[in-house]
């Protein structure tokens, strides 16, 4: 027995010995990328049996085995298939997998798998892997050949893709309005009345107020003194007109006399509320109007909105009242853009503010002039859109009577219907880009309808159906649907006989995914179109799916390949060859070809290679137990050597 136990410590020794080669392996492959550690398992060894056991029999009990181990094998050593975790690279053409499955690679003989996706591109512009220039095989299981010199061709535009907004609110058609800054008032002027004394034969009798005089006030002015001479009034009674050369001199006082009924009529020349009158009696002058037969009361004028019957020459504007062929002179400019000018002749051509606004249209052809309910004289073009319409109304040098008429201004600027101007690049087959304009045009008939219309330069082409009628939107804003029979435009472009037909996308039916029409904002714009120009190959780089993609100088992108991944029943199976590779062993169970992302396979991630799945702070530990099992091992040779030196010593 005491040989046995020799061989025992042998055994013990031998597989911790290997357990300390595996940990040291697993340690020096810490930074290999890809790389999968290993773990180490024991067995022991068949035991010596001395007894065999025996169960319990009448009054005795039963007796276990008495065996005696032999030692320690090394049963096992698994591959530990954790995933790693990731560094960037920064490479694209660095590739790691998350999740089940290997690259596979080539070397014209046999398939090698590994975790390891450091490829790059060698002199025959195939993909291999940069560790040992093995190609990398695509999902069909050939190489992979990366065209630099590859140019994409050019794409014709099919479509067309327009998103944002149309006006709910309605801005036009409008036509262009002059209006006058202010209303035509008709106005009465302030009036009194003034009669002859009693008994004088309709005659005023002065006498006792000879060299007096009263006090005028106009229109809120300051007083005039009108003094009756002792020389003219101090000899007794004197007719009305006598009187009424006292006041001559008042500018803007009309004195009517009428000597048979012996009344004076005094009147402003002021029409309208701003208009009055108010006598008073001078100093040392008591009773003075009592004998004029006035009074101090204040007179007033009244206004009103002026009509069409209104005499021009009752308009509180006026200065002096108009009389037979005064001129007021008419000019300004037509809407397109031509002068016009005429006289009006007062009392030839009319009298009344009708009159002057009948004069007004017949010199005005492209537009209509009229008199509005609050009073002011408006000048409206026939037909919408911009226009220089402009108007003045001012009186002829020569005429006798006058009025301060007010200035014209627009009112509302003429605009067309309202539209909407965007415009984008449309790729013709040889990859030329011709831009084209398209404005929608709100329908004068229906408010919620649009036209479109595409135009494009005479030096790009022509368009064939240029329009596309009555697109129309729902209660809700949404796009509806296109009623004009045509969702598409057609163009022939310069040196191309054939006619390119490109499809027009406003959205889904009562979505709000393409165009809308809502509020009173415009934003609707022609945001994309499918047509592309030729392109070179600038780089390739992989995508999650495995797919090699290449970007080109023209913005477009393309898969070139796909990388095949392959995956095994027992993965555990898989026998290594060096270089972080693997190749199949009668236990892996056969090859499963596939992609990334498809029958369990794992993900690419492109620009990063997979760490080494070995902790270190585990294998730390596990050096520590292997170390001690081999001390313990030794200890058992050297106790069961010395043993046999005391054995040894007996005989002496």
């Amino acid at each position: 027995m005491v040989s046995t136990a020799l061989f025992t410590g042998l055994s013990g020794l031998r597989v911790h010995q290997t357990y300390i080669d595996v940990i040291g392996n697993n340690l020096a492959n810490v930074s290999t990328p890809g790389f999968r550690g290993s773990r180490a398992t024991f067995s022991d060894i068949l035991s010596f049996t001395v007894r065999s056991g025996s169960g319990p029999n009448g009054n005795f009990g039963g007796v276990n085995p008495l065996q005696i181990g032999h030692g320690a094998i090394m049963a096992t050593v698994d591959t530990d298939l954790n995933q790693g975790t990731f560094q960037d690279t920064g490479r694209t053409m660095d590739v790691a997998l998350q999740g089940r499955g290997f690259f596979t690679l080539s070397d014209g003989v046999q398939t090698f798998y590994t975790r390891v996706g450091s490829f790059g591109i060698d002199a025959d512009r195939t993909l291999v892997d940069l560790r040992s220039g093995m190609r990398v095989l695509n999902a069909s299981g050939s190489s992979i050949t990366v065209p630099f010199s590859d140019t994409l061709p050019a794409q014709a535009s099919t479509s067309i893709t327009f998103q944002g907004n149309l006006p709910a609110e309605v801005g036009g058609p409008l036509e262009e309005i002059v209006e006058s800054t202010s209303s035509l008032l008709e106005g009465t002027a302030a009036t009194k009345t003034g009669t002859g004394t009693a008994g004088t034969g309709n005659q005023f009798d002065l006498t006792a107020y000879a060299g007096k005089s009263v006090l005028v006030s106009l229109n809120g002015q300051a007083q005039t003194t009108v003094t009756f001479p002792a020389g003219t009034f101090g000899g007794g009674p004197v007719s009305a007109s006598t009187v009424a050369s006292a006041f001559s001199t008042i500018n803007g006082l009309t004195v009517t006399a009428n000597d048979v009924a012996g009344t004076l009529q005094f009147d402003t020349t002021k029409l309208g509320a701003n208009a009055s009158l108010k006598f008073d009696d001078g100093p040392s002058a008591a009773g003075l109007l009592g004998a004029l037969g006035l009074n101090a009361t204040l007179a007033k004028g009244t206004e009103t909105t002026a009509v069409g019957l209104t005499d021009l020459a009752n308009l509180t504007a006026r200065q002096t009242a108009y009389v037979l062929n005064d001129g007021i002179t008419i000019s300004g400019t037509n809407a397109d853009g031509t002068l016009f000018s005429d006289t009006f002749v007062y009392g030839v051509d009319g009298t009344t503010v009708d009159s002057l606004v009948t004069f007004i249209n017949d010199r005005t052809p492209d537009a209509t002039a009229s008199l509005t309910s609050d009073g002011n004289i408006r000048l409206t073009a026939d037909n919408s859109g911009e226009a220089s319409l402009s108007l003045r109304i001012a009186d002829a040098q020569s005429s006798v009577g006058s009025s301060l008429w007010p200035d014209f201004t627009v009112a509302q600027e003429g605009t067309g219907p309202d539209t909407a101007v965007t415009s984008i690049d449309v790729i013709d087959s040889q990859g030329r880009t011709h831009p084209v304009t398209m404005t929608f045009t709100r329908s004068d008939l229906d408010p919620t309808s649009w036209d479109l219309i595409a135009s494009v330069d005479s030096s790009e082409g022509t368009v064939n159906q240029a329009s596309i009628g009555q697109i129309r939107f729902n209660n809700n804003g949404s796009f509806s649907v296109i009623g004009g029979g045509s969702n598409s435009l057609q163009f022939t472009w310069n040196g191309i006989g054939a006619a390119q037909t490109v499809a027009i996308d406003l959205g889904s039916s009562g979505q709000f995914d393409g165009v809308s029409m809502l509020g009173n904002s415009t934003t609707v714009a022609a945001i994309d179109q499918d047509g592309y120009t030729s392109g070179t190959l600038l780089t390739p780089g992989f995508n999650n799916q495995g797919e090699l993609v290449g970007y080109y100088s023209n913005g477009q992108s393309r898969v070139l390949d796909q990388l095949r991944l392959t995956m095994f029943s027992n993965e555990g199976g898989l026998l290594k060859v060096g270089d972080t590779m693997w190749v199949e062993s009668p236990n892996s169970g056969d090859a499963i070809a596939t992609t990334a992302a498809s029958a369990g396979a794992g993900t690419v991630r492109a620009g990063q290679l997979e760490n080494s799945n070995v902790d270190i702070a585990r294998e730390f530990v596990n050096l520590i137990e292997a170390q001690r099992g081999f001390q313990a091992n030794s200890r058992v040779i050297t106790t069961t050597d010395e043993i046999l030196a005391e054995l040894m010593n007996i005989v002496r």
